[in-house]
């Protein structure tokens, strides 16, 4: 039939079989049994030939029921890629959906069997398919969401979609867009069908398309409502998005709302969502417990990493490793909260998002249910999801991954939560038979901001080239671009100079911002304006001078300016910062206030004299701080305290041994200093001036302050970028610099009609070359690889740890008994397992380098920037405080013994064996002696043998251990698991 080769029908046949009359030389597709063991090739051959409506023959060799019943996957999610494949969904799909089954010698269109359900009657020889209750006669298209050539059609289509949703209402032929668009608009507004990627450069109407989109959709082109489906990427955006389509209501959703409607299905009721305060009370139960300081968020870290495991899909113990600063993170906290979540009936923000992919996973049949619903996705910002949005996404868009991606590779500034270029540079692979669209026309920005912005990416080399070209009406000012790159102490001043030209002329203070790298930097804007008595609205808060490079610098200034008498407070915050090798029992000479005299004194009283030289070193280095005071400016003490006391320094070591989450870093708090310091040069009262200037109160309406990375999609006419210096931007701890000129380029096109961009003229940054050109390019190739093509449905599995030996000599040996014992007295203090504060290869590495200071400690293995500023003083003193060398003595020889009888159940290990026997010896004796109890108790050597020969991974492996009952589990359990795994 004509009509049928026109929407591209296959046909189905047996094994070996001839295809009927008419499909001779079609692409042929066995599906045996290695189709079924790798599926990859055979469904992008069949989805290729569905969605170009090419007449494929399918050559079916198995059992069509193994397609029928979906797979189902129990799994954590972050095993798996955010590529992962459910091949069988798409394989039944694919066979069915548009193919005549052929096997039994007739061509039956099942679809035609389920529109006659529906009223119609089928008429396999007549003019079409079925013909309809009104006389028409029909075909019923098994075919992609795109209309045929209407001429050579020759009776009207009911698409397969509108007989799943129950309805007989014929496709309409796709009108004119009615919206008044731009060209490139258009296109892609205009689409005729299948996936589509949207990149949509900064300011290009990109919400304006996908909302048009929507009204097209589904006011022009008939597709029902319920099928369609818009995501934003928060609820500011939804509500854009339905204020701009209240004429017709469609749906549209946040990504949260989209996991939260999944676990609604699944659980067939609502589950409670649990605010922050919430999670911190179950977090405390569960995290190890710190000495905390004041001011201080120790859940922080916790809550962060748990959303590295959840929306990055990362494995738990490479985020523990990777953050220093969360122990625990993989085997006592993130399985224990995501019970206690279950238990109690609830989920967290991202455990609705996380949640939702493990019931996809598990439960195949809610899968399929939903995709019968979600069938067309149109999703804004797409470039800032993250791994598990995007499988979340590829889930429920099987299988036909019909997904309107509008978004841009050159606005991924969210690196760190997992973001990536990938799912838009690769996003045929992850939507095959996808259609390009670009964006060309920049509508917010001047030309000569847009051409600066343009000639910085063309330095990145994982993007994809456009051609952006500003709006043909815009008037391009002659100060709409300008660079002041000025003394490090005029920033903020210069900054203050501009925005007051500007509200001189009558530009409004809610029509300004100012934008920086990194939250600290704002601080001496912030302060500036404040002082200039221009209202602001400004993300940061007193609480910025908490953060520890902040506080220690504030307590030296406030020393030095008491001079008759300073805090012991004070002197506890600096101690240790730099780290001068003193005990923690130091502080329990600091009584009232207190002059560097006194602090000699303290020395003289202390029986150690390598620690009564440290108290003195101290108080000669605050008698430094104190002498800059009395005679130097603000500025002055500050460089003091950054480079001739070493707050700089050690800083610099916390910021070396890892980084920070978001970008920041220690240093750039003190080049914040720095740079209020400026703003007032009297030290003996720059402490309270800086508070008191802080706490004022913001104005509405008032000058924009806050970072690049809270912007996105926000704009002003005039806007300055702050602090675009060497160290700041690119960052001094950034991975990648393309990321970081990514930054740059959303801060810069964030203006309407004006911006500035303001550098330190000592600390150049190497952005300023490539804004204007001058810079060389590099022509090497990205490093960063792209999913593969044909995603396995598993994760591969990690390769073996290397298990790194030390060996210890005799002095490194003794270091290592003392450091084990100072862990064993610290866990029992803190309450946590030995391993939480050190596993024993890492004290190995620490007692075999002997560390003198805290900068050789930094550099070994284990020591992240939390270890160090919670243990690092107290590991040094261990060290230090003992002579770890081997006595001297006399070996006589001793008669000869007779031969033991030899137990060689313990002989003869394997060395991996051996291993994890003796870390699970050494945790049996920490928990006993923790617990007060003798070892065997806890679990004899016997069974501690076998469970070491059986490395169980999971809770079900090792119950299946002899002597691991119920009441052991309960008990040991976890940290059996977690000693295994770090074996």
């Amino acid at each position: 039939m004509v009509g049928s080769s026109v929407l591209g029908r296959g046909v189905i046949v047996n094994r070996g079989d001839a295809p009927p009359v008419g499909w001779e030389n079609s692409r042929r597709v066995c599906i045996d049994g290695a189709t079924v063991a790798d599926p990859g090739s055979a469904v992008a051959q069949l989805h290729d030939a569905w969605i170009r409506r090419e007449p494929v023959v399918v050559e079916l060799c198995v059992d069509s029921r193994i397609f029928r019943e979906p797979t189902s996957i129990r799994c954590e999610p972050w095993t798996l890629p955010y590529s992962t494949e459910m091949w069988t969904d798409r394989l039944q799909f694919l066979i069915w959906a548009n193919n005549y089954d052929a096997r039994s010698g007739e061509c039956f269109w099942s679809w035609g069997q389920r529109a006659a359900v529906l009223g119609a009657t089928q008429t396999p020889d007549g003019p079409a398919d079925v013909m309809l209750s009104d006389g028409t006669a029909a075909w019923i298209d098994g075919g992609p969401r795109s209309t045929c050539d209407p001429q050579r059609v020759d009776n009207p289509i009911v698409h397969f979609e509108t007989v799943e949703a129950g309805s007989l209402e014929l496709a309409r032929t796709p009108s004119d867009v009615g919206a008044q668009l731009a060209a490139d608009q258009l296109a892609a507004v205009a689409h005729i069908g299948g996936p589509a990627r949207i990149l949509a450069p900064a300011g290009s109407g990109k919400t304006r398309v996908l909302t048009e989109r929507l009204r097209y959709l589904i006011k022009d082109r008939g597709y029902a409502s319920g099928n369609v489906v818009a995501i934003a990427y928060n609820k500011k955006a939804q509500l854009e998005i339905e204020q701009r389509c209240s004429d017709f209501s469609p749906r549209v959703m946040t990504l949260n709302a989209l996991g939260y409607s999944v676990l609604t299905r699944a659980l067939g009721r609502r589950p409670r969502v649990v605010e922050d305060r919430d999670v911190r009370a179950i977090l405390r139960d569960l995290a190890p417990k710190k000495r905390q300081r004041a001011n201080t968020d120790p859940l922080r870290p916790y809550i962060e990493a748990l959303s590295l495991i959840r929306l990055g899909l990362r494995d738990p113990q490479e985020v523990e490793a990777s953050r220093a600063d969360v122990p625990g993170i993989a085997a006592m906290v993130f399985d224990p909260f995501r019970v206690h979540l279950i238990a109690i009936g609830a989920v967290d923000f991202d455990e609705q998002i996380y949640r939702a992919i493990e019931m996809l996973l598990s439960d195949g049949a809610l899968r399929r249910e939903l995709q019968q619903e979600f069938k067309h996705f149109l999703i804004d910002e797409f470039q800032d999801l993250t791994p598990a949005h995007v499988l979340l996404i590829r889930l429920l868009a099987s299988p036909e991954l019909d997904v309107f991606g509008v978004g841009d590779d050159d606005q991924v500034i969210y690196g760190h939560a997992g973001a990536d270029p990938a799912f838009l540079l690769d996003f045929d692979q992850l939507f095959p038979c996808s259609s390009q669209f670009q964006l060309q026309i920049n509508y917010r920005c001047p030309a000569t901001v847009i051409d600066h912005a343009r000639t910085l990416l063309s330095y990145n080399r994982r993007r994809v080239v456009k051609q952006i070209t500003p709006r043909p009406d815009v008037n391009d000012n002659n100060d709409a671009y300008a660079v002041e790159i000025c003394a490090p102490d005029r920033g903020a001043a210069t900054t203050v100079e501009c925005i007051a030209r500007w509200i001189d002329v009558g530009i409004a203070t809610e029509d300004i911002a100012v934008l920086a790298r990194v939250n600290s930097l704002l601080l001496a804007p912030h302060i500036a304006l404040a002082e200039a008595g221009i209202p602001l609205m400004s993300v940061l808060g007193p609480e910025v001078l908490q953060r520890t490079g902040l506080r220690a610098a504030l307590s030296y200034l406030r020393i030095g300016a008491a001079p008759e008498g300073f805090s012991p407070t004070d002197v506890e915050e600096v101690y240790r910062r730099p780290s001068r090798g003193l005990p923690p029992w130091f502080t329990k000479w600091l009584r009232g206030r207190m002059t560097t005299d006194d602090l000699r004194g303290v020395a003289h009283k202390i029986e150690d004299p390598k620690v009564g030289e440290k108290v003195v070193a101290l108080a000669d280095e605050l008698d430094l701080v104190i002498a800059a005071t009395q005679s130097g400016t603000t500025r002055d003490v500050v460089r003091v305290i950054k480079d001739d006391i070493g707050l700089g320094t050690a800083m610099g070591m916390l910021d070396a041994t890892g980084a920070t989450q978001g970008g920041s870093s220690h240093l750039d708090d003190l080049d914040a200093l720095d740079q209020v310091a400026a703003l007032h040069p009297n030290p003996t009262t720059f402490d309270s001036w800086l508070r008191t200037t802080l706490h004022r109160e913001r104005a509405a309406g008032g000058v924009t302050l806050s970072t690049v990375h809270r912007v996105k999609g926000m704009e002003w006419d005039n806007v300055v970028v702050y602090g675009i210096t060497a160290g700041i931007s690119p960052h001094r701890l950034a991975v990648d610099i393309e990321e970081e000129r990514r930054i740059l380029h959303v801060g810069i096109t964030r203006c309407r009609k004006r911006v500035v961009i303001v550098g330190d003229k000592t600390r150049q940054s190497p952005f300023f070359a490539e804004l204007d050109g001058t810079a060389p390019h590099h022509t090497e190739a990205p490093t960063q690889p792209s999913p593969a093509a044909n995603p396995p449905i598993l994760a591969a599995k990690p390769a073996k740890k290397t298990i790194l030996v030390v060996e210890l000599d005799g002095p490194a040996t003794l270091r290592f008994d003392a450091l084990k014992k100072w862990r064993l007295d610290r866990a029992r203090r803190d309450k946590v397992p030995a391993y939480v504060v050190f596993k024993n290869t890492d004290l190995e590495a620490i007692a075999s380098a002997a560390p003198a200071s805290l900068a050789d400690l930094g550099r070994c293995s284990g020591v992240g920037p939390a270890r160090l500023d919670l243990y690092g003083d107290q590991i040094l003193a261990v060290i230090a405080s003992n002579e770890f060398v081997l006595p001297t003595a006399t070996v006589q020889s001793a008669p000869p013994k007779a031969p033991a009888v030899t137990d060689n159940r313990w002989n003869n290990l394997d060395p991996e064996t051996e291993i994890v026997f003796e870390n699970l010896k050494q945790w049996r004796l920490e928990r006993s002696t923790r617990d007060d109890i003798a070892d065997h108790l806890i679990m004899t050597k016997t069974y501690l043998l076998g469970i070491a020969k059986a490395r169980p991974g999971s809770l079900r492996a090792l119950q299946a251990c002899p002597g691991v009952g119920p009441k052991k589990m309960a008990l040991y359990a976890d940290e059996i698991l977690q000693v295994i795994a770090e074996s």
